[in-house]
C-alpha cells in the first residue's frame, strides 16, 4: 500500500485523524475507570500541540487520502515521549508497515533536534495482552528495549472496602507523622526497605526510581512538593515500636479532575525485612486509607511490578484488585 506521511498543520487536523487511528483501541471503544479517556486526551492535544518541538504526524494513503496511522511526540529537554497507543494505526493497516515509517520518520525529526531518548508506555487492561502485540511488537522491532520488568496497577472501591474489618494493629505500635523526617531520612527508609535482602534487591534493582539514590531523592521531593498531587502530612506516616523504626507509608491524591473519581494513590510503602509478616504493612495501609477517606477519597491506587508477589498478595487481602498492566518502552537514538 502506497502512503504519505505529513505533519499535521492544525490541531484540529491532528485530531480528526487521531480519533480515525484510535478507533480500534479498546479504551477508546469501552469506557473503564481509570483508564484512558477520549475527551481527556484530546484536550491534552490541544494544549500541547503548538509547543515548539513537539511533533505531530498523520499518515495517508496515496489513492482515496484516507488516514492510516498518526504518532505524536512531546518534548521536554532532551527526551521525547510517544504519544499514549502510538503510533495509531487502523486494524486493518497494521501489516502494511506503517507504523514502523512513523516511527522512523519521528526518529529523523528527533535527531535534527538532537533528542538522546524516546520513552513510551503501554497501559492495557489487566489479563488482556492480546490487546498490546502489536504495539509491543513494533516497539521491540524499531529499537526500543522494556526498562524494566510489567507493573501492575491496583484499584480498591472505598465503598466496598470496611476498614474497620481490616487487621487490628500490632501491639503498641505507633503510626506517627513523618513530618519531622528529612527526604533524605525517607530515600534510606526506602533502601533499606527495598533493597536490604537478595530476594528484594531482585525485584527492585532494575527499578531507577528506587535503585538510583538521585533519582529516588527527586521522586520524593516531587511527592513531598506536591508535583504529584496533594500529599500533607497526613499521608507521611512512619510506624515505629518504642524507639525503632519499622517501615513507612507515603500517599498523595492527585488533582481532582472531571474524568476520574477522586482518589489517593499509594506512592511508597516499605516494611523492613526483620519486621515483617507482623501486621505493620497492613496497619499502614489501614492509616492511610483513613487519611484518603477523610479528603473525600472515593478509591485508591497502588502500583508494584508484576514481580514483586509479597507486595501483590498484600494489595490483595486490602481489598485491591487488579486493574491494568502497565511496560516502560526506552530507545537511545544517540
Amino acid at each position: 500500500m502506497n502512503f504519505s506521511i505529513t505533519k499535521a498543520e492544525s490541531a484540529e487536523e491532528y485530531l480528526e485523524a487521531w480519533k480515525k487511528a484510535m478507533r480500534d483501541t479498546p479504551w477508546f471503544r469501552e469506557r473503564r475507570p481509570f483508564d484512558y479517556h477520549p475527551d481527556q486526551m484530546i484536550e491534552e492535544i490541544r494544549l500541547e500541540f503548538e509547543k515548539a518541538g513537539n511533533i505531530y504526524l498523520v499518515a495517508k494513503s496515496g489513492r482515496r487520502e484516507e488516514t492510516v496511522g498518526v504518532l505524536g511526540v512531546r518534548l521536554e529537554g532532551k527526551v521525547g515521549t510517544l504519544g499514549r497507543w502510538e503510533p495509531a494505526v487502523p486494524l486493518k493497516y497494521r501489516d502494511s508497515q506503517v507504523g514502523e515509517a512513523l516511527l522512523e520518520e519521528a526518529f529523523s525529526r528527533l535527531h535534527e533536534r538532537h533528542v538522546s531518548n524516546v520513552n513510551c508506555m503501554l497501559k492495557s487492561a489487566f489479563n488482556q495482552p492480546q490487546t498490546v502485540i502489536w504495539h509491543t511488537r513494533l516497539y521491540e522491532k524499531c529499537g526500543f528495549t522494556k526498562k524494566s520488568p510489567s507493573s501492575i496497577m491496583f484499584l480498591t472501591d472505598f465503598s466496598k472496602v470496611k476498614i474497620s474489618k481490616m487487621l487490628p494493629r500490632v501491639a503498641n505500635l505507633q503510626i506517627i507523622d513523618g513530618s519531622e523526617f528529612s527526604l533524605k531520612e525517607f530515600a534510606g527508609f526506602t533502601q533499606r526497605a527495598y533493597m536490604t535482602t537478595l530476594e528484594d534487591r531482585a525485584v527492585h534493582l532494575n527499578d531507577p526510581f528506587i535503585s538510583n539514590a538521585e533519582n529516588l531523592l527527586k521522586t520524593l521531593e516531587a511527592l513531598r512538593e506536591g508535583k504529584m498531587g496533594f500529599s500533607p502530612p497526613e499521608c507521611w506516616l512512619v510506624a515505629k515500636l518504642k524507639d525503632n523504626i519499622l517501615g513507612f507509608i507515603i500517599g498523595f491524591m492527585p488533582k481532582k479532575s472531571k474524568y476520574r473519581p477522586a482518589h489517593g494513590v499509594i506512592g511508597e510503602l516499605g516494611v523492613f525485612p526483620e519486621y515483617r509478616r507482623k501486621g505493620i504493612a497492613t496497619t499502614l495501609i489501614t492509616e492511610i486509607f483513613k487519611c484518603f477517606r477523610e479528603f473525600e477519597c472515593e478509591y485508591s491506587i497502588v502500583s508494584t511490578l508484576k514481580t514483586n508477589e509479597p507486595a501483590i498478595s498484600l494489595y490483595k487481602k486490602m481489598g485491591y484488585h487488579p486493574a491494568f498492566e502497565l511496560v516502560d518502552f526506552e530507545k537511545s537514538l544517540v
